[in-house]
């Protein structure tokens, strides 16, 4: 979702979203993430993208035009992830596309495949923000996760790329972290703050795995309370440092009370929240995956029915179609998808939409 706290300060949208809520059909687009392929060059142990054989993926002129489509609807932010979307010849295409169309464009990638040419022409580019993955404050740790001799070196490289060329181009970009907390590396988030703000990034987002099934990489519950107890001051003294968000959920990514910790344990990192009040997510936001498939979130791809395909149907007639009416009917009721109960990215703009909603006997009824 876009810029939660701007919404819900102006009553007009928050009047918006309750309608579209009663009616089931929203005209409130304003995210969409794009996952351009499922191929990456890391061999990354929580993940199986790297993997991928082959994959029929969309061509740059369908990519451009539901870029086109987007920016039709009203959409506000493009996010552009992977696998590694340096693996597209046409990326930067893409990038350059997007902002030529006013969508803020966010990206991901493990950076290590940015040659200067590449740096030069992307800060150009002028996405929104760009998202680096790094798991370790050395390479002993990250390049243990990310399965690649080297990794390390690389996207650090690219860490200060940005920031030197940026300045010299005269428009730095906002650089973000992304880590993918887990049993090998909790114990060095403290340190790995400190890297990344002196090389230039502007956040540090702490992601729990994702794993559903046996515990491989989870942290067990004595980790848990360990990260509470031990970690988490040391690493709230260290985004005070930075100038980084010292948001509750930044600093206690695995929540506090008993109950959110079990939960944690379990790998439900959405704390129970969904137990009692839905995700609004299906109003707002959307996720297209590199064959065109569209799905609610990053976290449902693959794990539900497809909405339908942009290859085949126009944004538009999937978005309000029968089969995403259909989800939000469900999620009305609570009935939300089993991968909702593994998601943390969500949990506090909901929260506060749910709180400009005074969700509580305003839903309506299934």
């Amino acid at each position: 979702m876009y810029n939660i706290p701007q919404f819900v300060s102006q009553p007009e949208q928050v009047a918006r979203l309750q309608a579209a809520l009663d009616s089931g059909r929203s005209q409130l687009l304003s995210s969409v993430k794009i996952k351009l392929t499922s191929f990456c060059n890391l061999r990354c142990q929580m993940c199986a993208y790297w993997k991928t054989k082959s994959e029929q993926s969309l061509s740059t002129d369908q990519w451009f035009d539901v870029l086109a489509q987007l920016a039709d609807m009203g959409c506000r932010k493009v996010h552009f992830s992977g696998g590694e979307v340096f693996l597209r010849r046409d990326f930067l295409d893409l990038v350059e596309h997007g902002t030529a169309l006013k969508l803020k464009i966010n990206m991901t990638t493990n950076g290590t495949l940015l040659t200067d040419e590449r740096l030069r022409r992307l800060i150009r580019a002028r996405p929104n923000s760009i998202s680096l993955s790094l798991d370790g404050p050395k390479a002993e740790i990250h390049d243990e996760i990310r399965g690649l001799p080297g990794s390390f070196k690389r996207t650090t490289r690219t860490l200060r790329k940005l920031k030197q060329l940026g300045e010299r181009l005269g428009h730095r970009p906002k650089v973000r972290i992304n880590s993918v907390l887990q049993r090998s590396n909790y114990k060095s988030v403290p340190q790995l703050v400190r890297l990344v703000s002196d090389l230039g990034a502007v956040e540090l987002h702490p992601m729990p795995v994702d794993e559903k099934g046996e515990r491989k990489h989870r942290l067990s519950m004595t980790q848990l309370e360990a990260y509470n107890q031990e970690i988490a001051p040391k690493v709230l003294e260290e985004r005070k440092k930075a100038g980084f968000s010292t948001a509750p959920w930044m600093i206690y990514p695995f929540g506090r009370t008993a109950e959110e910790l079990e939960n944690s344990r379990k790998g439900n990192y959405s704390l129970g929240i969904y137990d009692q009040k839905p995700c609004l997510s299906p109003w707002m936001h959307l996720f297209i995956g590199w064959d065109g498939e569209t799905y609610l979130c990053c976290m449902t791809n693959r794990r539900m029915d497809s909405l339908g395909n942009v290859a085949r149907q126009s944004l538009e007639e999937i978005f309000n179609g029968p089969s995403m009416l259909a989800v939000r009917q469900r999620f009305i009721q609570l009935k939300m998808e089993k991968s909702c109960r593994r998601c943390d990215m969500v949990n506090t703009e909901n929260q506060m939409l749910h709180q400009a909603l005074e969700i509580f006997g305003s839903l309506p009824n299934g």
